[in-house]
């Protein structure tokens, strides 16, 4: 090979380099705009979470780039696609970059995954994912181990709260029987913790029922009663303030979270008995953002991390 022929894979290398960082930035600030993050998943956590168990080594494979969804230790160095966020790649990145684009060179070794389901992470080879990805060669080879144990709703653009969340409200369903008891409950939250909660509040509301009638309560009916007596009520005031049109993507149950804590706290401040409509009528003032100078404020982040 030339040294001419070299330098044309260098310099080909270095503009596809310059391109993946602009598209790694635009997702970035697209983020700071209020966007979905566009992270990639974290095995560590995902596995710690979700007590994966033990991986089996299934051989070297042709998997789909597309199915790679995150990384074992460098999920924070790239964004969804394997996007690059450091300048500091460079170096690195384009002589992968040569390495694919020369096809005298011989290639380069099978990167290694984890898979679980239909996904995979990536063990060793993120820059060679990153790289491939951004020249759309679709698939890569790799050694693979696989984790039987599923988790449901993993898939490309999944995120470690949306499967918790997932995890909580299948365990919440399971635990109170709602869907059974009121099949027509609205019962839905957008952020993980929050079912705990709720659970919590139930079991406490039926620790008083049973105290004031003097035989303990079926958790059953605690939980009808909870919802018909305690939720639906503070739902209805809820609905009232309009709040919900306000904050499209925020759920009834989101601000029911939100009444039950923060009416605590006013109590707690007070400290006397509060009314439950106190802490409804904060939701809107506590709640209440100025797109315009999120956006600003965003635009101001961007522009003084990435000159």
């Amino acid at each position: 090979m030339s040294l001419v022929t070299f330098d044309g894979y260098r310099t080909e290398a270095q503009r596809q380099w310059t391109q993946a960082r602009r598209k790694a930035l635009w997702s970035q600030f697209r983020t700071h705009l209020g966007s979905k993050p566009v992270n990639l998943l974290d095995f560590t956590e995902l596995s710690r979470r979700f007590d994966l168990g033990n991986s089996f080594y299934r051989g070297v494979q042709d998997i789909l780039l597309d199915q790679i969804v995150g990384s074992v230790g460098r999920y924070q160095d790239f964004v969804q696609t394997f996007l690059p966020v450091h300048e500091s790649m460079s170096s690195r990145w384009q002589s992968v970059a040569a390495a694919y684009l020369d096809p005298s060179g011989g290639g380069l070794p099978p990167i290694e995954v984890y898979q679980v389901g239909d996904s995979y992470f990536v063990k060793d080879g993120n820059h060679r994912v990153s790289v491939a990805q951004q020249l759309k060669l679709g698939q890569i080879e790799a050694h693979v181990w696989e984790y039987f144990r599923p988790v449901a709703g993993l898939g490309p653009g999944a995120d470690i709260d949306t499967l918790l969340l997932e995890a909580e409200r299948s365990s919440f369903l399971q635990k109170t029987g709602l869907d059974e008891l009121r099949p027509d409950h609205t019962i839905r939250l957008t952020a993980p913790g929050g079912y705990l909660e709720i659970l919590c509040h139930i079991a406490y509301y039926q620790e008083v029922l049973s105290q004031i009638d003097g035989v303990e309560m079926a958790y059953e009916a605690a939980v009808c009663a909870w919802h018909d007596l305690i939720y639906e009520t503070i739902v209805q005031l809820i609905e009232q303030t309009g709040v919900l049109e306000t904050f499209p993507n925020r759920t009834a149950a989101d601000f029911f979270i939100w009444v039950i804590a923060h009416h605590k706290e006013l109590e707690e401040h007070c400290h006397k008995p509060m009314m439950i409509q106190d802490a409804v009528q904060d939701i809107r003032k506590a709640y209440h953002t100025d797109l315009i100078t999120r956006a600003w404020g965003a635009f101001r982040y961007w522009l003084k991390h990435h000159r």
